[in-house]
């Protein structure tokens, strides 16, 4: 069995032919290879995520030896406007291998992109918005059988990743990135959570993770818990002080 590296030879051939010729234009600052190849998790069909720092803002996409490359292309200021307003667009860096950077402008963003991402904590309307959501779907959870129960896990699957990212104070990645990152987080519902989700047993999983999250997304993230916790329990000996 090949190993991810060997995997992405094939991609990371084909980036090298991407980079040659995004390079040799002069409205390019700066070229980013990012996504499975770059992390080193590419499967044998896995696509070419690049980035390019130019004029202009569009989104290419094309075949080449079978593979799909994937081209974004982002002015930096652009690219600085998608980073304050969408907490997803700070995975698109984070794993990401810098290729060229004329001017240094794509290091700053990869470097704003690591601090936002350090620094995210998850608004406090999120976290309400994905309590009533998943409230309500557990009711209708428990009040469904049979293939409108499954039907109902399956569709509020997103949401109970969403949660469960909330809770870590971390923005919602991409779907693949996901996938990819599972395993960094540290506030998780229970051991094998995620292959609980998608198991064919994925009502009872869905119900039990669901449980999990919702005190936690009512009153803050588990360390603010412990936090509000102490804080009370303070309070009380000071009181149970002052009466004796």
């Amino acid at each position: 069995m090949m190993n991810n590296f060997e995997n992405s030879t094939k991609q990371r051939d084909i980036f090298k032919r991407e980079l040659e010729n995004l390079s040799n234009d002069r409205a390019v600052s700066g070229v980013l290879l990012t996504g499975s190849v770059a992390c080193g998790c590419a499967s044998e069909n896995s696509d070419v995520d690049i980035i390019v720092l130019c004029d202009r803002h569009c989104f290419e996409k094309h075949f080449t030896d079978g593979i799909l490359v994937e081209i974004s292309f982002r002015t930096y200021e652009y690219a600085i406007e998608r980073l304050n307003a969408e907490p997803m667009d700070v995975y698109h860096y984070l794993d990401a291998e810098i290729a060229f950077d004329r001017d240094g402008r794509l290091s700053e963003i990869m470097a704003l992109a690591k601090q936002k991402y350090e620094n995210y904590r998850t608004p406090q309307k999120v976290r309400d918005g994905l309590y009533h959501w998943l409230m309500t779907a557990r009711i209708k959870l428990e009040a469904a059988d049979g293939l409108k129960k499954r039907y109902l896990a399956h569709i509020n699957a997103w949401t109970v990743l969403e949660a469960v990212w909330a809770v870590n104070n971390k923005p919602m990645p991409p779907a693949g990135t996901a996938y990819r990152k599972r395993g960094e987080l540290q506030t998780v519902p229970c051991e094998n959570w995620f292959e609980k989700l998608f198991s064919e047993d994925c009502c009872g999983a869905t119900v039990e993770i669901i449980d999990f999250l919702l005190p936690i997304l009512k009153d803050g993230d588990v360390y603010g818990r412990k936090e509000k916790s102490q804080k009370s329990a303070y309070k009380n000996s000071v009181r149970n002080d002052g009466n004796n």
